[in-house]
């Protein structure tokens, strides 16, 4: 465990941000590999697992909403030095994520072939599909239960340990794909139905290393029977952050529909290639601002529930440099070093100038984007999870959609505009809004938190 409420914040956030960076880029591979074994089995195998992705992130988004809220409240029970209150969320989060497993699991299969019939998927994909999400949904508590775990330890200042449970996975899983799917070794060939199988025994493997970490390091998970109304009380105040933390986290997929959708209008196929291979590179760019991101909760968390509110304000203005500086710098990269990183992708030169043209004018908003990213963290920190969805749902829906819908009438380039300028107003008006609550006028002191008023 780190104790941050004291010593330099810039080297706490450094250190909680960099093996965080390394975890993401260990989860990227992750589905890289699951990716690139599974299109070697040819078009319909890939389309199959594509027809996966929105209920596979739908439920990474409830297991990182419930991460969060736990977070945030574990955290600040940290900053109050509060270890009974610690392990009670720690545990109670767990049982949670357990929960809902318990939900999601018989609702999976019983709507499998509704579900994807819905979304599109036709009758020789559906086989292959079904193969696939039979074994996911059977066992998604391995998906789910991770990343509850991972923001545990977190929030006590450890971002090393979940830094080896994702490479643990990563390794396991470029190990057991092929083995699964291909039949190396004398294992069966079992194609889309080997992905599913290597996926799961490497986050059972993950699962395991993170309760034991839990457990046998940081002493957060209490094996007594929990007292209902602590259970509950607990599940509420994780309940009332995670909720507005899933719908922030699934957000982004608006405006990812929303350019696909225009592109499609403004130039066809090409324009929609040139958008899935600019946002691919763009998530890639986007791992320092992501890691940074998840870092502000526990640095914050712990800060305000110690009731060092000058250090929180200092972390506000730290963060709000460094989403600045990082959105100049994703900008100037992709200024030079596009072109290259297009090249991976396609020797296609009109795709590749489309593409070219979509980073270099997107990462003018970088900044916007970190901005009001990084504010929606700070708040998730202190509890104030509604209005950190308030501030994404208002710009996205009212500001950033209607701006690309604008620009749209126009040109590609105009579209790009819009959202620009869109990323670039909400983050500016999020710092504002952030800025003034952490002046923490007229605070109150009570027995569990710091209520403010403003």
């Amino acid at each position: 465990m780190k104790n941050l409420t004291e010593g330099s914040l810039l080297k706490h956030l450094l250190n909680l941000a960099i093996p965080t960076i390394g975890g993401m880029i260990a989860f990227s591979i992750f589905n890289i590999t699951d990716t690139y074994f599974v299109g070697k089995l040819g078009t319909n195998a890939l389309a199959a697992m594509g027809f996966t992705f929105p209920v596979v992130m739908v439920a990474g988004a409830v297991s990182v909403g419930v991460s969060t809220g736990a977070a945030s409240l574990l955290s600040r029970a940290y900053g109050k030095k509060d270890n009974e209150e610690m392990r009670r969320i720690a545990t109670n989060g767990i049982l949670l994520a357990m929960v809902i497993v318990a939900v999601f699991t018989p609702l999976g299969l019983l709507t499998m072939d509704s579900l994807f019939t819905l979304l599109g998927a036709e009758s020789d994909i559906l086989p292959m599909i079904k193969s696939y999400m039979t074994i996911w949904y059977g066992c998604v508590v391995v998906v789910m239960m991770p990343p509850v775990c991972d923001g545990a330890m977190r929030a006590v200042g450890d971002t090393i340990r979940p830094f080896k449970v994702m490479l643990i996975c990563a390794i396991l899983n470029i190990i057991l794909d092929p083995i699964f799917i291909f039949g190396w070794l004398g294992v069966p060939a079992m194609g889309i139905k080997g992905a599913a199988i290597a996926t799961i025994i490497s986050r059972f493997i993950g699962m395991l290393a993170s309760l034991y970490y839990n457990h046998y390091h940081h002493n957060l998970i209490d094996w007594k029977v929990p007292k209902l109304d602590e259970l509950l009380s607990s599940w509420s105040g994780i309940i009332r952050i995670a909720v507005p933390s899933i719908g922030v986290t699934l957000l982004p997929q608006l405006i990812r529909i929303a350019l696909t959708a225009f592109s499609a209008t403004i130039g066809g196929t090409v324009y929609v290639a040139a958008v899935a291979v600019g946002t691919r590179i763009e998530g890639f760019a986007l791992v320092i601002s992501m890691a940074i991101g998840s870092s502000i909760v526990p640095l914050i968390g712990q800060n305000y529930g110690a009731g060092e509110l000058l250090r929180v304000r200092e972390i506000q203005r730290l963060i709000s440099k460094s989403a600045i500086i990082i959105g100049i710098g994703m900008f100037a990269t992709m200024s030079f070093a596009s072109e290259p990183l297009i090249k991976l992708f396609t020797t296609n030169p009109e795709l590749i100038e489309i593409s070219k043209l979509y980073l270099i004018v997107v990462t003018l908003g970088s900044a916007g984007l970190n901005l009001y990213n990084f504010n929606s963290h700070s708040l998730n920190a202190i509890g104030l999870s509604k209005e950190s969805l308030l501030i994404n749902v208002l710009g996205t829906v009212a500001l950033i959609l209607p701006l690309m819908f604008i620009g749209a009438q126009y040109s590609f380039f105009g579209m790009l505009l819009g959202l620009v300028a869109g990323q670039l107003i909400i983050g500016i008006c999020s710092n504002y809004y952030v800025k003034n609550i952490f002046k923490f006028k007229h605070l109150e002191t009570s027995e569990k938190t710091l209520l403010y008023k403003l």
